[in-house]
């Protein structure tokens, strides 16, 4: 009998990438960083990115971060769909100001899109000063962490200015669940293409 066994390619002490696209290569075969995963500095006035330079990069081995995510003004970037798009845990063994989930001052940032994101073990999460960002209302976070935390979200684009629709809805059965999160029962999505999945959800 043969059997297939999933190699895991453990990166780190933690992954700091700044100042320049090509910090991407640290996290080439990755498919745990063991630490924290900083993204952060990328792309100014002098060194402007668009989509397309992050459209070709992708990280799909990777699957957990054991401590938290963190991004800070990276420019260009307007999803972490492609770039992320099977990062399914994120621990919290150590946080970042009590977070596991950092998103702040991505000048580009049009949606989340970790769509295989199951569970945030410990920590909150900080979303704020992201002019461009919708789907956050669409994201049932507690689906996702395991305990109550104070998950602060503010000072990004107007939920009235976004017109989030879920993929889906409009047909007879709905792709996406329902559930009722901060008092707002509606369907549960990361980007009009993906539905929000939990750690007790079916795939």
């Amino acid at each position: 009998m043969c059997f297939i066994r999933q190699v895991s390619n453990f990166c780190g002490p933690h992954i700091d990438i700044r100042n320049d696209i090509s910090e991407f290569k640290k996290l080439e075969n990755c498919t745990v960083v063991e630490g924290y995963l900083q993204i952060l500095l990328i792309g100014d006035k002098n060194n402007n990115l668009n989509q397309e330079h992050f459209r070709t990069l992708s990280f799909p081995k990777l699957t957990m971060v054991t401590d938290y995510l963190l991004l800070f003004r990276v420019s260009g970037l307007d999803s972490l769909s492609i770039l992320f798009p099977n990062l399914t845990v994120i621990r919290g063994r150590n946080l970042f100001y009590n977070y596991a989930l950092v998103i702040f001052e991505m000048t580009s940032l049009k949606d989340i899109g970790l769509y295989n994101l199951r569970n945030i073990t410990r920590g909150a999460i900080r979303i704020e000063k992201n002019p461009e960002l919708c789907y956050l209302d669409s994201v049932d976070w507690s689906l996702i962490m395991d305990a109550e935390f104070n998950n602060y979200i503010n000072g990004n684009k107007q939920s009235k200015e976004c017109g989030d629709v879920c993929p889906g809805i409009m047909e007879e059965s709905p792709k996406c669940i329902r559930t009722s999160f901060n008092d707002n029962y509606s369907f549960r999505c990361w980007t009009s293409s993906y539905c929000q999945k939990g750690k007790n959800l079916p795939t």
